[in-house]
């Protein structure tokens, strides 16, 4: 319940911006390092390899401060060829700051809460997938943008992303899993 009040004040906040805030809206792809799936309990891994990962966001940029709502989709096969994969459909808050180096560049920090569903196929023969459920998630992030033109910036940078409490349905067993993500992105001010 703490959670899902935390996650309505962080996106009460987004939607009620000072007339100083700038509004943007942003897109990023990537490269989505994910970690194993781990059951420590059964000391049993599924080996993840790296995938794909797409983000979408709207936020106000406060002059050095920023707070956006963001969707991301990130997907990565099993290193077992003969199973599929696993997928993370993720609904975030997140806040930034941009430091002034008073030039076009600018590096920036980053930290965000929001939900992560999560979906982990088994075998190609079974039809419904072991893992299959939204949990609680965090992320932190630092990189780097560059001001192409008054509204317009390329961004360069890095997340750790961590869905909490995932438990395997078939073992009812603690999972534990996180993933690396690197992007090349584009933000348009208003």
């Amino acid at each position: 319940m703490k959670k899902t009040v935390l996650l309505a004040m962080l996106f009460a906040c987004l939607g009620a911006a000072p007339a100083y805030a700038a509004p943007y809206v942003s897109g990023s792809v990537g490269l989505g390092i994910a970690g194993d799936f781990k059951e420590p309990a059964l000391d049993y891994i599924y080996g993840v390899d790296s995938g794909f990962v797409v983000n979408g966001a709207v936020g106000y940029d406060f002059n050095g401060l920023r707070a956006e709502a963001a969707v991301g989709y990130q997907k990565n096969d099993y290193s077992n060829e003969d199973t599929l994969g696993a997928s993370l459909l993720t609904v975030m808050a997140n806040g930034y700051y941009d430091f002034n180096t008073g030039g076009r560049i600018k590096p920036y920090v980053m930290a965000g809460l929001g939900i992560a569903h999560v979906k982990a196929d088994d075998d190609l023969g079974i039809p419904d997938p072991w893992l299959d459920e939204t949990y609680f998630a965090w992320q932190l992030g630092a990189g780097v943008g560059y001001e192409v033109s008054t509204n317009t910036t390329v961004d360069v940078g890095f997340r750790y992303i961590k869905p909490e409490g995932i438990e395997c349905a078939y073992h009812v067993t603690d999972v534990s899993w996180e993933s690396h993500n690197f992007l090349v992105g584009i933000r348009y001010k208003f």
